[in-house]
């Protein structure tokens, strides 16, 4: 059991529910990066939870023996798998890899000095979070430039732009958001930003001078401090089979519909940030997702799925998207049940609330199988016809 985080956590529940009778290792990682990371900018950036009382909420598992050690590289055994960990070698019949991810960071000139004096950050981890606080914590109107307009990015800006700070939100696209909430909410969560924070559309930044961001059209923006929201990679011990980016870096280890990974001679699943899902046949298009509730139900589906594997349980059957998530951004509450996967299209269920669906082309025909819904301030709305199409 590699990965303490959401998807990991809740694979070690589900197989120590299981009463399996089989040792259970778990290999946890630093403490410091177990923690729910839906705590970091909602409650740490912001002072209302203390990291201690966050890591204290995510107790060790009874049953299982617990280390901190991260994986470094996964390998075949005779009988199942080599696990390496720093300065000794494990071996297991199964693994449940779920080692989470880490943060995209900036790489323009200047980043680097920045980042030394402590005005460029992730947001990612507990150290992000208390290096931000401690930044703009009793500063009135610090100038924070956030980088990066999805769920994180958005809610920072948010966040800081509440606490009076003087807030600069800048996105390479021209409609921040429409792949993750589709179009329609996507434009009206741009207008909240507009009104709420200096907001720099279809821009990026190019490089960092003495307290000046420069971007690509050639304007620049004062900062005390640059957030970096653009996202996050797997974190892949070496050795297991993975899918790559156009750029031919690491983007994932492919499994198929019970989480089983691809190419694996023994049983070995894999949940959470680390999942390379995919749509079709040929070719394959792959999409990770990276919500900490649908972590946590891909987590205990891998469970079953290895368990199935192993003749100690039943087939979970294929894996369907349909966590709840949620985001508040400037007094409004994006929120959806489900992941619009690649190849999905919108459909606007209802104005006001704001409700859309997105669904497979299929469903024009009248074969839809709805992926996720999503609303805007659509509360009983949107929990209710998430029941309708079968994702609550």
């Amino acid at each position: 059991m590699a990965g303490d985080g959401a998807a990991g956590r809740a694979a070690a529940q589900s197989l120590l529910a299981a009463e399996s009778g089989f040792p259970i290792l778990h290999l946890t990682g630093p403490a410091v990066e177990a923690i729910d990371r839906t705590t970091v900018d909602k409650a740490i950036m912001t002072g209302r939870l203390s990291p201690a009382r966050a890591m204290a909420m995510r107790p060790p598992l009874a049953g299982a023996t617990t280390r901190e050690d991260r994986v470094v590289s996964v390998a075949k055994s005779a009988d199942g798998w080599s696990v390496r960990v720093p300065g000794e070698e494990i071996r297991a019949s199964g693994l449940v890899l779920a080692t989470g991810s880490q943060p995209h960071r900036l790489d323009v000139p200047g980043a680097d000095a920045w980042a030394a004096a402590g005005r460029l950050s992730t947001l990612h981890s507990v150290a992000d979070a208390l290096r931000i606080r401690e930044l703009v914590d009793g500063v009135d109107g610090a100038r924070v430039l956030v980088t990066g307009s999805g769920l994180v990015g958005a809610e920072a800006a948010s966040l800081l732009t509440a606490a009076g700070h003087r807030v600069t939100l800048v996105a390479r696209s021209g409609l921040p958001g429409a792949a993750a909430w589709g179009p329609e909410i996507a434009r009206r969560i741009a207008r909240l930003h507009d009104e709420a924070v200096d907001a720099r559309w279809s821009a990026r930044i190019v490089s960092l001078e003495d307290g000046i961001a420069v971007l690509d059209d050639g304007t620049t923006v004062a900062a005390d401090l640059v957030i970096v929201a653009h996202g996050a990679r797997p974190r892949l011990p070496d050795g297991v089979p993975v899918f790559t980016d156009a750029a031919g870096a690491p983007s994932g280890v492919r499994v198929d519909d019970r989480l089983r990974v691809h190419g694996a001679h023994a049983p070995m699943v894999a949940a959470g940030a680390v999942a390379q899902h995919g749509v079709g046949d040929d070719p394959v298009v792959p999409y990770r997702i990276d919500h900490w509730d649908d972590a946590e139900a891909q987590g205990a589906h891998a469970a079953k799925a290895l368990l199935h594997a192993v003749g100690l349980g039943e087939d979970p059957g294929p894996y369907r998207p349909r966590s709840p998530w949620s985001a508040r951004i400037h007094g409004r509450q994006v929120a959806g049940f489900g992941h619009p996967v690649p190849g999905t299209v919108e459909r606007v269920v209802s104005e006001e609330p704001l409700l859309v669906e997105f669904h497979t082309p299929a469903g024009e025909s009248g074969g839809s199988s709805v992926a996720a819904v999503v609303g805007l301030d659509a509360g009983r709305a949107l929990r209710e016809h998430a029941r309708a199409v079968g994702l609550q």
